[in-house]
């Protein structure tokens, strides 16, 4: 999905996401039961944000997608448990085998 053996993602309250251009979403189960949609581009299917119906007030943005990700930084790990060896986590941040509960 993200051609590489990490997917950088950027947690974004709702209210201050500034979205253009059209995005088709489709929902599936999560892992914990949770109701999941994901965003993709209609041309080209690139995966560009998701959501989680329980937690209406944070949307996840693919860092790959933004006009400008200068800003971004990586302040955590999730599903360390996923890791390949040929792309171990940092153990320099916070590492989490699943989502944080």
């Amino acid at each position: 999905m993200t051609g590489s053996g990490k997917a950088t993602i950027v947690l974004i309250p709702t209210d201050a996401l500034q979205q253009s251009g059209e995005v088709r979403y489709y929902t599936v189960t999560g892992s914990a039961g949770s109701h999941v949609t994901r965003g993709f581009c209609p041309n080209c299917g690139s995966q560009l944000i998701s959501y989680v119906e329980e937690m209406p007030d944070m949307r996840f943005i693919k860092a790959g997608s933004l006009d400008d990700g200068s800003w971004v930084t990586i302040d955590s790990s999730f599903w360390s448990c996923t890791a390949e060896p040929w792309s171990p986590v940092d153990p320099d941040i916070p590492a989490f085998d699943k989502n944080p509960s």
